[in-house]
């Protein structure tokens, strides 16, 4: 135990600039798109339920609105049943 915590005190205790952290998100941000694209891509009968909710809001962009939507918020659809199916 004692071996965990010293192992995790030198872990913290490690200076990191701004600037790794934003490359660290930006490279951890890469297999979050490419899972939301896929995600998205083969569930397109979330993204036409959602796109028609937002064809009146948006005309000219509810399909890619709909679909960017899907891609980004895609955890939540693994998470969270879809309850209001209509």
């Amino acid at each position: 135990m004692t071996s965990v915590r010293t192992a995790t005190r030198r872990g913290l205790s490690k200076k990191v600039s701004v600037g790794g952290m934003v490359e660290f998100g930006l490279w951890m941000l890469i297999p979050y798109i490419t899972m939301g694209l896929a995600w998205a891509f083969f569930h397109a009968g979330e993204v036409r339920r959602l796109e028609d909710l937002l064809a009146g809001e948006i005309p000219a962009g509810g399909g890619m609105a709909a679909y960017l939507l899907v891609a980004a918020l895609w955890p939540l659809d693994v998470l969270v049943p879809s309850v209001c199916v209509a």
